[in-house]
């Protein structure tokens, strides 16, 4: 469906059994590489325990940027209007890059309607001096248009090494970014955004961050150090990816997220 929200259109799609479905929801939010689309690989996996709710931020996939003003704040504004459309209280949020700091802005406004957060390959607003000096030099080399001219399946939001195991697949990754035209410009606004790790810690919700070993944009062992500054979030890291382990290593990428979020759901609300 479409769901207005402050002169936009923002699509979303809501993976249920029927209408008397009342299983948690898990909300999937994409990178800026991505869309809706990307979690194919998520969704009838996470389908079988949850319900699943991806949508498409302003610009991305098949919502509008009619006003040309992306920002996390503007991000859960929307999110918060398609909760509101489709009757969701609360739910778990998942944020990709990019998408982490949409989740983040989310919980930062509306806590109480957060079952867990998990940060994937993402500082979402939580950054630290060694994350910030990371990504300069990221960008510094070219960020993702770095490295040249395009080759089949070359993505710098992908290890090297994907493209050498499965081709085809990596070019997938590719190809699902070629369906718009994202408002690239915009992220600067994102990426200026911030919120503390003790604003997050007193959220009170659980925590999961998960990197691939191989991510040059947020390296692996710098995600490791920030989760280390919120009590009790969990840290996993996933092998043979670069910053985009959903689609690099789907199997333990779910394993890992699904295991937390079912955990999370057995142990009831943090006191």
């Amino acid at each position: 469906g479409r769901t207005r929200s402050q002169g936009e259109q923002i699509y979303w799609e809501l993976v249920t059994t029927g209408a008397d479905d009342d299983r948690p929801v898990v909300v999937l939010s994409h990178g800026a590489g991505g869309s809706h689309a990307v979690w194919y690989l998520q969704v009838p996996v996470f389908g079988c325990h949850f319900r699943v709710l991806t949508w498409d931020a302003r610009g991305f996939g098949n919502s509008t940027n009619v006003n040309e003003a992306p920002s996390p704040e503007a991000a859960a504004g929307d999110l918060t209007a398609v909760l509101d459309e489709l009757g969701i209280d609360r739910v778990h949020l998942v944020g990709q890059s990019m998408g982490g700091w949409h989740v983040t802005a989310f919980a930062d406004v509306a806590p109480a309607r957060v079952r867990s957060l998990v940060f994937a390959d993402t500082v979402g607003g939580l950054w630290t001096d060694e994350l910030r000096a990371a990504f300069e030099t990221f960008q510094s080399a070219g960020g993702l248009g770095g490295g040249g001219e395009p080759r089949l399946g070359g993505h710098r939001a992908l290890w090297s090494g994907t493209a050498e195991r499965d081709p085809a697949h990596a070019f997938l990754y590719q190809a699902l970014g070629s369906f718009h035209e994202p408002p690239m410009a915009s992220l600067g606004r994102t990426i200026a955004w911030t919120m503390g790790h003790d604003r997050v810690a007193a959220l009170g919700v659980p925590v999961l961050f998960v990197a691939g070993t191989h991510d040059e944009i947020f390296p692996a062992p710098l995600l490791a150090r920030s989760a280390a500054r919120l009590p009790g979030a969990r840290y996993a890291e996933i092998p043979a990816a670069g910053h985009s382990p959903y689609f690099e290593q789907p199997a333990a990428w779910n394993d890992v997220v699904l295991g937390f979020l079912l955990d999370v759901d057995r142990s009831g609300p943090m006191t």
